[in-house]
């Protein structure tokens, strides 16, 4: 039976009014629910009908599902329409889910007959995101006479990616006076970086005398021509620091088959700090060496790849820069810290690499793990007090590995902090009911359209800026049967600071009686895996609320035997977790028990599981630093998706201490199966 989306007298228990419905039709108009089901189901087919609903239907057409057509139809590729139908529904609708898509599909829209009066009003509201954005705002500033904007914003445009070679050609034609050898070059760089060969190609002939042997060796290393090296030999010595070019010299290697030699070039590299264009795919390259190396044994070239990159220029601020450069960042700065204190012996160099990852950390997760380890080095470090300090720190997240981790190394007893959660103005709660993703929503679950729920769901998450706003986002997991929205909500806020939502954050399932014996890891793996999102289907197939692939659940239900059938993983959650439970005891028997094995099994494979025993010995003899063998585990996801995992049992023991069949201290190391705290 599908759960009913309809509310009744209020859409948060006893909080928001019928006013959230606002336009909402009722659930029992079969012919509204047809006509905008039809409508959702011709934009997915490229079929873009605007005919109106029918005038002799007893109802009028609903506005908020119409703004979600439109919606739909303007974030699809296939969809051609003018600039005033962008700009319009983006003033009505701020906020809502796929913004940029539909940004840029407004910037694609204007061509030659778009009024500069238009565009300008346009970019005013929505500053150009795209290379062909930009370019058509410096079109429009110089048809004002606004010569000065159009020249920076052209300019602009010519260093971004993305023009193709019609576009480059109109920008040149246009503004081609002012674009120097200089923009060139620095165009030219960019577009290695970002990997568009063939568009920096084309830029040749435009390059500085001065910078194109560099360019021309840059293409030879990316193209294999046997000339490269001599090339090289013959640039002057400071060209030969380019990153880029030792980054393409790199991944020659790589491709020739040469891996050592790739490594001891990036480690040797002493490039002048803030030259690299791309600190992201600088940081990534050196650190997929680096784990290679450390993997071989060459100890001594994995720190230098991973402490020696020289990404960031001195006195540039880690603010100044994307999520994504300084995540790149605290990878390598982590694993420089890791492998100074566990493979060198040389603490104090790895507490200056944990801090700067604790400098650069931006959520609990990155802070914990700095601050943890920090302690670990220096209390090898023989500075037990300062060690402490850097524990208690740690500590203050409770509810993540490294925090619950630290709790144990300090010796005390694990504990969430209960606040409570934010009172809500009557003022709020009416905003709230006002807000189109809320009706969006709640209009969404009247037709059924789960998916498309989901992506409006997400941008109320995204939307929420206050710890009132977020409790009402929260408190609309009940009333839509959607527990997946407390637990992204709370994560959500947890990032910011906000504890109160915990609870929210971590559901509960209704389970038969036969399942306790596994009920906090059904609750673990469940709240990682789909999050509570009971028709979750992942891009491989696996489906529901443990996420079980077709072929698992089926070779699961013959051992159980349990009829199977594909589609009662996501329409049955019970059925989905009796399936899901036994098939993860099953693996940790496999593994004699060992909740560590079983979940890394469970993300990645068992067959993968004895890989990482091949790789970094058995987590369950006594001669393996088990902390250290989480964060040697050679599939990024998995080694993630452990400590989420495991972090997450614990919480739940501790909120639900009734369904717990662990100990009542230093529980982390329980599940790790360690034999000491922390």
């Amino acid at each position: 039976m599908k759960p009913n989306f309809r509310l009744s007298s209020t859409l948060i228990a006893g909080a928001l009014l019928l006013a959230v419905t606002g336009g909402a039709f009722a659930a029992t108009d079969a012919l509204m629910r047809s006509y905008y089901t039809a409508k959702l189901a011709d934009n997915a087919r490229d079929r873009f009908s605007t005919e109106p609903l029918d005038p002799m239907m007893s109802r009028p057409s609903d506005p908020t599902l119409d703004a979600v057509v439109q919606w739909d139809r303007l974030r699809r590729d296939a969809y051609d329409a003018p600039l005033s139908e962008y700009t319009t529904f983006l003033k009505g609708h701020p906020g809502w889910p796929a913004n940029s898509t539909i940004r840029r599909h407004a910037e694609r829209s204007i061509n030659g007959a778009t009024p500069a009066a238009d565009r300008l009003a346009f970019f005013s509201a929505n500053p150009p995101i795209s290379a062909v954005g930009k370019l058509r705002l410096a079109e429009a500033y110089a048809a004002t006479g606004r010569t000065a904007d159009a020249t920076a914003m052209a300019k602009d445009a010519w260093d971004s990616s993305g023009l193709d070679s019609g576009q480059e050609a109109e920008l040149l034609a246009r503004f081609g006076n002012v674009i120097t050898p200089d923009d060139n070059r620095l165009r030219f760089d960019r577009l290695l970086w970002a990997n568009q060969t063939s568009a920096a190609t084309r830029l040749l002939p435009r390059m500085p005398a001065a910078s194109q042997p560099l360019a021309n060796t840059r293409l030879a290393f990316r193209s294999g021509n046997p000339g490269a090296e001599a090339m090289l030999a013959a640039l002057p010595a400071d060209q030969q620091n380019d990153p880029g070019l030792i980054l393409d010299r790199v991944n020659a290697m790589k491709r020739s088959g040469n891996v050592q030699g790739a490594r001891a070039l990036m480690a040797s590299a002493n490039i002048t700090r803030g030259s690299v264009v791309d600190a992201e795919v600088w940081l990534k390259a050196r650190l997929e060496l680096g784990r290679a190396a450390l993997r071989d044994g060459d100890t001594e070239t994995a720190y230098r790849l991973f402490a020696n990159h020289r990404a960031f220029a001195l006195g540039r601020g880690l603010n100044e820069h994307s999520l994504a450069d300084r995540q790149a960042y605290i990878d390598n700065e982590f694993l420089a810290g890791w492998t100074a204190l566990r493979r060198l012996n040389r603490a104090p160099a790895a507490l200056d690499h944990f801090q700067n990852v604790r400098y650069a950390a931006l959520t609990p997760v990155s802070m914990a793990r700095g601050d943890y380890w920090s302690g670990r080095a220096a209390e090898a470090a023989g500075q037990r007090a300062k060690a402490d300090k850097f524990y208690a720190e740690a500590a203050t997240h409770p509810d993540y590995f490294y925090g619950q981790l630290a709790t144990e190394r300090l010796g005390q007893s694990l504990a969430l902090k209960k606040t409570p959660p934010p009172s809500v103005s009557s003022a709020a709660r009416n905003d709230f009911a006002q807000n189109s993703l809320v009706k969006a929503v709640v209009a969404l679950g009247e037709i059924d359209q789960r998916n498309l729920q989901t992506l409006f769901i997400r941008a109320l998450v995204e939307d929420a800026e206050t710890a009132e706003q977020a409790r009402l986002v929260a408190d609309l997991a009940g009333p839509l049967g959607r527990p997946e929205i407390g637990v992204l909500m709370g994560k959500a806020s947890r990032a910011s600071g906000e504890l109160s939502m915990i609870p929210l954050a971590f559901p509960r399932l209704s389970l038969p009686a036969n399942l306790n014996s596994s009920w906090t890891m059904i609750h673990a793996i469940t709240r990682q895996e789909s999050q509570f999102d009971r028709t979750a289907t992942s891009g491989a197939g696996a489906r529901g609320l443990m996420q079980l692939m077709p072929a698992t659940a089926q070779e699961t239900a013959i051992k159980l035997g349990l009829p199977f059938n594909v589609s009662r993983l996501i329409e049955d959650p019970t059925y989905n977790v009796t399936l899901g439970a036994a098939y993860y005891e099953r693996v940790r028997n496999s593994f004699d028990g060992s909740h560590l094995l079983a979940v890394a099994s469970y993300n990645a494979g068992p067959g993968n599981a004895r890989k990482f025993i091949a790789a970094n010995g058995d987590p369950r003899l006594p001669g393996t630093d088990v902390v250290d063998w989480v964060e040697m585990i050679t599939l990024s996801e998995t080694r993630t998706y452990v400590q989420r995992v495991l972090e997450n049992a614990v919480v739940y023991d501790l909120l639900n201490p009734e369904n717990s069949t662990m100990p009542t201290t230093n529980r982390l190391s329980a599940y790790l199966g360690k034999r000491d705290p922390g």
